[in-house]
């Protein structure tokens, strides 16, 4: 059942964005799920974090992948961290065929009571094989989450959800030794989070 109502998500996300309907940058879903700002001068770093999607501890200065979109969010988020990874596995799914390898995707889950390895395989196998999910103890994502600017709050709400977790939403290009290149808001094109990457590579 929840196969269907993520697959279901994933594709709505998709018409959307080639609708361009895209959700604004701060917005309030009937869940009570908000985006929240991002932090100002965010430092980035490396990303070091024990459960994830591939079964295994995961370290971004470890993979074989050099350059990682990276976004924070969680796997029952209704809208925003859906359609953040669709842009993300179009922007991998354009990459040309010398950056095959070189690049992957992160997903940091923020709600790590209910995200544990099997929630996060299931979630990531929805998007692009190169997209892995990783999540850890709470003060571990609270210091990695500083480090990014991202904010997030876990707020109550009268659904089956139980709780939605408010957060930032952007995606941030990390280059090989973990240093923060760029800082994506809400919404931004496959195309331009590629152009972007491309950008960097070319100065190097």
């Amino acid at each position: 059942m929840r196969d269907a109502v993520w697959l279901g998500v994933v594709v709505v996300a998709m018409v959307l964005i080639v609708a361009g309907l895209l959700w604004p940058r701060s917005s309030l879903p009937p869940e009570g799920h908000r985006i929240l700002p991002i932090a100002e001068a965010p430092e980035g770093g490396d990303i070091e974090l024990p459960a994830s999607s591939t079964g295994e501890a995961f370290r971004l200065g470890d993979q074989d992948a050099r350059y990682w979109w990276v976004y924070f969010g969680y796997t029952s988020c209704p809208d925003a961290c859906p359609v953040s990874l669709a842009l993300i596995s179009g922007a991998l799914s354009r990459l040309p065929d010398d950056l095959r390898g070189r690049v992957g995707g992160l997903f940091v889950s923020l709600d790590p009571e209910r995200d544990d390895e099997a929630r996060l395989r299931e979630y990531a196998n929805h998007f692009h094989p190169d997209i892995v999910a990783a999540t850890g103890a709470d003060v571990q994502i609270r210091e990695i989450a500083a480090r990014y600017g991202v904010f997030y709050r876990h707020t109550e709400v009268e659904s089956a959800l139980g709780y939605v977790v408010d957060h930032t939403s952007a995606t941030y290009l990390v280059g090989p030794a973990g240093e923060l290149l760029e800082v994506h808001p809400h919404g931004t094109s496959s195309s331009e989070l590629l152009a972007a990457l491309e950008k960097h590579l070319a100065s190097r």
